[in-house]
């Protein structure tokens, strides 16, 4: 409908120009008239345009939200999971260590703790929802600048922080402890082994076991994702609800 009015006045303002019948002031004060009803016209299209536009963004800011929701709420629960195991782990390894100082050992521990030589941590963060707003320019559709902040953080230096101190745990097991085991322990008839104690206070375990202790910096960034995630979904409520 604006486009049409501007056209409209458009082309009367063509006619003024070219009609030598109206006195040039006559002609000068409609020429104003017609200038200005475009003007508004314009603006109000721009305006229309604008709010049509917010209104679009408001619904797809929305969606984004409830399926990030969604998506931490998984997360945080993987995340509990590991973090428990890496607390296990480190109960384990104070274990050990003391078996290594020359407590004896109790048998029933190795299957208790066994996670710590033959276990495997890797958090899959559902990231898919984040980059593809990211990768369509589009994540200044969220208004609320600081949880924009918050989220961002989370996926570019909070999850990748947990997937490298993963990756450096599980290379300690499978570069450090699993060979060293694999070479060093003797089994009976029925496959379980004989001579953990041994194993347990050789020099070499026990640096093993000295470099793990890193699975510290684990749980540490583990609870820091965690904490980023209730901050961020407490935010999420706020802007839903």
């Amino acid at each position: 409908m604006a486009e049409q009015e501007i056209i409209k006045h458009t082309k009367a303002i063509v006619e003024l120009s070219t009609d030598k019948k109206k006195p040039w002031q006559q002609q000068v004060k409609e020429f104003i008239g017609e200038i200005l009803i475009i003007v508004f016209a314009v603006s109000i299209s721009i305006w229309f345009h604008n709010w049509s536009e917010s209104w679009k963004d408001r619904g797809e800011e929305k969606e984004f939200l409830k399926g990030l929701k969604e998506d931490l709420q998984a997360d945080m629960k993987e995340m509990n999971s590991d973090r428990a195991t890496y607390k296990q782990g480190l109960k384990g390894m104070a274990y050990f260590e003391n078996v290594g100082a020359g407590m004896p050992l109790s048998l029933d521990s190795i299957g208790a703790y066994s996670n710590i030589f033959f276990g495997n941590i890797q958090i899959s963060p559902r990231v898919s929802r984040f980059e593809a707003l990211k990768g369509s320019g589009r994540l200044d559709i969220i208004r609320n600048k600081e949880l924009l902040v918050n989220i961002t953080d989370l996926y570019t230096k909070d999850f990748p922080q947990i997937i490298r101190v993963n990756e450096y745990f599980d290379r300690q097991r499978e570069e450090g402890f699993f060979p060293f085991i694999a070479d060093h322990l003797q089994m009976d008839a029925t496959g379980n082994g004989t001579n953990w104690q041994e194993i347990l206070r050789a020099p070499k375990m026990r640096l093993l076991f000295e470099l793990a202790k890193g699975s510290i910096a684990c749980v540490q960034d583990y609870t820091r994702g965690i904490d980023k995630c209730q901050l961020i979904l407490r935010e999420i409520d706020k802007e839903l609800y």
